[in-house]
């Protein structure tokens, strides 16, 4: 009998090791398989903790970080993207019957998405209407889009573009501000030309999310967004 006992606890023991390296490793195969399908990142790392690991059985995960790189989402290419939680209930049902990450709640929640220069230069020059064989400057103050315009064949020159980056209704606009052609402003065109250029709109994204701010930093562009959690 007590040869038996030893050998219950043992296995209870061997269970306890192995569900705390396989319950995380299954959990982090169907996270990285679902945002593979939903945002198609060129490569991504993911770690989930809990402690015990036995707590993932019933959906307690005490904590999910990670990183996604090279997301294009509309027309603009994120190099970089992070994320982390904390405190999150999940469906057990879900994960097990569906595979389906299903998310109650979570105690905290956030993600960064960083966008180099030269792929926001990339998306204003293609998306400028007029503009031909285009720059774009970029510092904290703001943001300037110049080169050689042609608006329906009427004006030609050289254009200057300036605006920043905004926030507004959950959508990343270029926003601006100030347009001139050869130096000076052209009455009638400048209400035209400065109606805001939509960058990306975050209600459709694949989870809903708040895009809480955006700023500039040594030729990046940092994106702060906080997923919205029932």
């Amino acid at each position: 009998m007590k040869k038996f006992f030893l050998f219950l606890i043992f296995l209870i023991v061997l269970l306890a090791v192995g569900a705390q390296f396989a319950l995380p490793s299954y959990l982090e195969s169907q996270v990285q398989s679902e945002l593979d399908e939903a945002l198609h990142p060129s490569s991504q790392t993911i770690d989930i903790s809990s402690m015990p690991a036995f707590k993932l059985t019933y959906g307690e995960v005490d904590e999910v970080k990670g990183t996604l790189e090279n997301v294009k989402l509309g027309k603009l290419n994120f190099n970089h993207f992070q994320y982390s939680a904390e405190g999150l209930k999940i469906n057990p049902v879900s994960l097990l019957m569906s595979r389906e990450i299903d998310v109650i709640s979570a105690n905290s929640a956030s993600l960064e998405g960083i966008v180099l220069a030269d792929d926001l230069k990339t998306f204003l020059v293609d998306n400028t209407p007029g503009l031909e064989n285009g720059n774009v400057k970029l510092s904290n103050e703001k943001i300037t889009v110049s080169g050689s315009v042609n608006l329906l064949g009427a004006l030609r020159g050289q254009g200057n573009l300036e605006g920043n980056l905004e926030l507004k209704d959950n959508v990343l606009s270029f926003a601006p501000t100030r347009f001139t052609i050869n130096g000076s402003t052209v009455g009638g065109l400048t209400s035209q030309v400065l109606e805001p250029i939509t960058i990306y709109d975050f209600n459709t994204f694949p989870i809903p999310v708040k895009a809480e701010s955006v700023s500039v930093e040594s030729d990046e562009i940092h994106i702060k967004i906080k997923p919205v959690i029932n």
